[in-house]
């Protein structure tokens, strides 16, 4: 509630008996902050069973209502929007998601009153909604259009190993399950679990190989392969367009050896007291 700023969007999820039937869940329209988060004493119009001291309450303006409303479950019956949305949510689901995995598909996420909409995941509801993109100025439509592409590389490159399991198999047992960044070892650290695991990452970018190479027999060498942690992979694809595996490494070894500086530092301080 505390992070919202003045003129953010903000979409509308209510949950209201529509056709007359059950309660359910719809997107149902949009609005702009007005002005940030404060706290009042007074309470809500339905507050339902709790009662506060205090209560935050952020000012919205210009609402509107879309021209159609969507039900986030039926996402789920479009294998498109499903798979755009759960590769953003793997290997790390991004903090305050609005959606969690729920057996094969998505359900929205429990117990959360306010959550965070990504660029990816903006451009889904645009989509299912039929609507074309709407940005206020340069930067947002310079952003969303980054974010867009990083996390459609992000999917096809889950797609690609999906479809190409010996790939991946051979290119995590040639590199023995590690992480070529930061060498992490699951097995290692959680045992069996983790016997077998890692992620496997594109060396060449697949969002830079013409269309026409999208095909099952496109060839990939366990050279064009590195083997990562969950961890390296997401940050690979932290920035836009997605780092390499060099520099990544030497970004890893720079802040590991200032970590190690640091630390050293402090205990021949206190050795000197």
């Amino acid at each position: 509630m505390l992070l919202p700023e003045v003129g953010d969007l903000v979409l509308h999820f209510y949950k209201h008996n529509w056709d007359g039937g059950a309660a359910h869940t719809q997107l149902c329209g949009f609005s702009r902050v007005k002005s940030s988060c404060r706290v009042i004493d007074t309470p809500p119009p339905s507050p339902g069973r709790w009662v506060a001291p205090e209560y935050y309450r952020i000012d919205l303006s210009d609402y509107q209502a879309f021209e159609k409303r969507l039900v986030p479950e039926n996402l789920n019956k479009h294998p498109e929007y499903l798979a755009r949305i759960r590769s953003e949510m793997t290997p790390i689901r991004p903090g305050r998601y609005p959606f969690a995995s729920y057996g094969t598909g998505i359900r929205i996420t429990q117990g959360q009153y306010l959550t965070r909409c990504t660029a990816l995941l903006y451009d889904v509801f645009l989509d299912a909604l039929g609507l074309e993109v709407r940005a206020t100025t340069a930067s947002d439509i310079e952003r969303k259009g980054q974010e867009f592409q990083e996390g459609k590389r992000r999917l096809r490159e889950a797609y690609f190993f999906t479809r190409n399991p010996r790939l991946a198999s051979e290119a995590k047992r040639l590199r023995n399950y590690t992480c070529e960044v930061c060498s992490f070892d699951f097995r290692h650290h959680y045992g069996e679990l983790g016997n077998g695991y890692a992620e496997c990452h594109h060396k060449n970018p697949l969002s830079e190989r013409p269309e026409e190479l999208w095909t099952d027999g496109v060839m990939t060498s366990v050279e064009d392969v590195a083997v990562l942690c969950a961890n390296c992979h997401r940050m690979i694809h932290s920035k836009r367009p997605a780092l390499s595996v060099e520099q990544l490494k030497q970004i890893w070894q720079a802040a590991a050896l200032e970590h190690l500086t640091g630390v050293n530092g402090e205990f021949k301080e206190s050795n000197l007291n």
